[in-house]
């Protein structure tokens, strides 16, 4: 019980100090900025595919950030390079295992809880750049054609922003199919899904 007083004492210190530094990023001002970081896609679908494997790739791209409501809200266009894709297995179909790449626009409003907590929600839209892999066990194999062009979905986050420096968590859900081939089973109803870790500089 003793250490309760110190540690309310050395968070309310923490805080303090944050506040300065938090207020760089809450000055009222657009600011132009970038970020880069690792992304997990997976996928999930409604036909019950199995043993699914997260693809471990990159994230990185531009964005603005418009003040709102005196600092505390903000909208944050974003355009980005994300890898997506995944690998897994469906019943009688063999391993599918692909490998997709977009130019990706988020859109997200921030919100400030206690100057220098980063919590946002929004949608995105995507435009396939590239994409490759297999299907039916390696017998099949898929390329940028077997790919639908657009993708859109939600996503939403939290991290912290301190000075011009962030550090970001999201995760994103896809709202369509990703493959063209709505014939093979293996593919049908298969949507994307992420998570990121990213660090941003704010200019």
């Amino acid at each position: 019980m003793k250490k309760m007083p110190a540690i309310a004492l050395l968070a309310s210190l923490f805080l303090a100090g944050m506040q300065p530094l938090a207020a760089q990023m809450t000055d009222g001002r657009i600011r132009l900025g970038f970020k880069a970081g690792i992304n997990g896609a997976r996928l999930y679908d409604d036909v019950n595919a199995s043993n699914a494997k997260t693809r471990i790739g990159m994230t990185a791209g531009a964005f603005v950030q418009i003040p709102l409501a005196k600092g505390r809200f903000a909208l944050r266009p974003e355009l980005l390079f994300t890898t997506k894709g995944g690998a897994y297995d469906f019943v009688n179909a063999g391993r599918t295992d692909f490998k997709v790449n977009y130019v990706e626009l988020p859109l997200v409003l921030e919100y400030r809880l206690l100057g220098f907590i980063n919590l946002h929600v929004g949608g995105y839209a995507a435009t396939l750049a590239s994409a490759d892999g297999t299907t039916g066990g390696s017998v099949v194999k898929l390329g940028k054609a077997d790919f639908k062009n657009f993708d859109y979905g939600w996503v939403a986050g939290t991290g912290l922003d301190i000075g011009a420096l962030g550090i970001h968590f999201r995760i994103s859900r896809g709202l369509q199919e990703v493959s063209t081939q709505s014939v093979n089973a293996s593919l049908r109803n298969v949507k994307n899904a992420a998570w990121s870790v990213a660090l941003s500089y704010g200019l």
